[in-house]
């Protein structure tokens, strides 16, 4: 097959093409790996940080090229038209894959309809929740547009309900969930990795991964990390990632930040933990999205506490008792006690890229068969 994807640069905090990084780069190699011929157009909306320019991948079998659509807006919006138009007739792809928002999820339709190809939309978040998407009469397209798709893959069991009460498709969405490399999360020895970041070695370490905001909930868990300090003066609460605009971090010696981390030392900072932490707030986008940090903590078998909402509800049924009501930081400080004491660790199983990869190519492969 012949598969175009259409997807924005930036997300999840990563670069797409640098970074080659995430959900959308990783079934693209793992479908051009298969045999298909894979081409990505990767488009960079920002207005700051001009410096970045365009740059490509190339594989065998996959080609990513990032295009920069800024600093002039409007002619930018016409020119992305032209480059999506032109790759789908040089191209000719037999597939046209759309993700990343609602945007392009709408370019995809549009293209698809004047092309007369075979859309498939993947859905790896709730992408109305976005602040793209809040752009009045928006959303209703939006759903149009997932409606009318050929295929439509959604990232989340809640997620595919929602489409399916929202959109109303005439096609049932495949769920296909995000993955792990598991050739880099896997258990560590825990003290090496506290060493690698200079961290206490014997004392009881806490910690959250991710963006650090008010969106998701991180002022419950300071209060939370006070608490069990008040019955554990041992106990450290340790923070990786952005700080996202407003927060500050509270100055106390039992509290570590150790900034953003690159990708490859994620899995030494699980390793270095008793505990960590899943922290969400309960609103549109937590109740829908993939837990990637909660499957990436299973595979390097770290315990975890983990706010109750979304999809983690159901995989924490083996261990309930890590679940805390979000933003609830005396349910919270019950839960990380739990797990200091007496950890549980839940029975899911961590799917790799390599099996993902599989299930889309064959979703891809029956969608394109039953149109012939």
């Amino acid at each position: 097959m012949k598969i175009l994807i259409l997807s924005k640069r930036f997300y999840t905090g990563k670069d797409l093409v640098g970074h080659r990084y995430g959900r959308v780069f990783e079934f693209s190699r793992r479908l051009a790996l298969r045999g298909h011929e894979v081409r990505g157009l990767a488009f960079d909306y920002h207005q700051k940080d001009t410096s970045r320019g365009s740059c490509s991948v190339c594989e065998a079998g996959l080609k990513w090229d990032a295009i920069r659509l800024f600093p002039k807006p409007v002619s930018g919006i016409g020119r992305y038209c032209e480059i999506i138009r032109k790759a789908a007739e040089d191209f000719a792809p037999d597939i046209l894959m759309s993700v990343s928002d609602v945007y392009h999820v709408l370019a995809g339709d549009w293209l698809a309809k004047k092309y007369g190809l075979l859309h498939v939309v993947d859905l790896y978040d709730n992408y109305e929740s976005f602040i793209a998407a809040r752009i009045p009469g928006i959303a209703p397209l939006f759903r149009r547009a997932v409606a009318r798709a050929a295929g439509i893959v959604c990232v989340s069991h809640p997620l595919k309900r929602f489409v399916l009460d929202t959109c109303r498709p005439d096609t049932d969405p495949l769920v296909v969930m995000n993955a792990v490399d598991t050739a880099h999360f896997y258990p560590r020895d825990r003290l090496p990795c506290r060493q690698h970041f200079s961290l206490p070695e014997d004392v009881k370490l806490v910690g959250l991964g991710g963006a650090i905001g008010r969106n998701r909930g991180i002022q419950a868990v300071f209060k939370a990390h006070e608490a069990l300090m008040d019955q554990d003066p041992g106990v450290h609460l340790v923070l990786a990632g952005p700080l996202q605009k407003g927060t500050r971090i509270r100055g106390n010696r039992n509290v570590h930040y150790l900034g953003e981390l690159d990708y490859a030392e994620m899995p030494l900072f699980f390793g270095a933990l008793d505990a960590g932490i899943i922290a969400n707030r309960d609103n549109a986008f937590s109740r829908f999205c993939f837990p990637q940090k909660f499957f990436e903590m299973v595979a390097c078998s770290t315990p975890v506490c983990a706010a109750a909402t979304g999809e983690v509800v159901d995989m924490m049924e083996s261990c309930k008792q890590a679940l805390f009501q979000p933003e609830n930081e005396v349910d919270m400080t019950r839960a990380i006690r739990k797990q200091l004491e007496v950890p549980c660790y839940p029975e899911v199983e961590v799917s790799s890229w390599g099996h993902a990869g599989a299930v889309m190519s064959n979703y891809l492969e029956s969608l394109l068969e039953a149109e012939r």
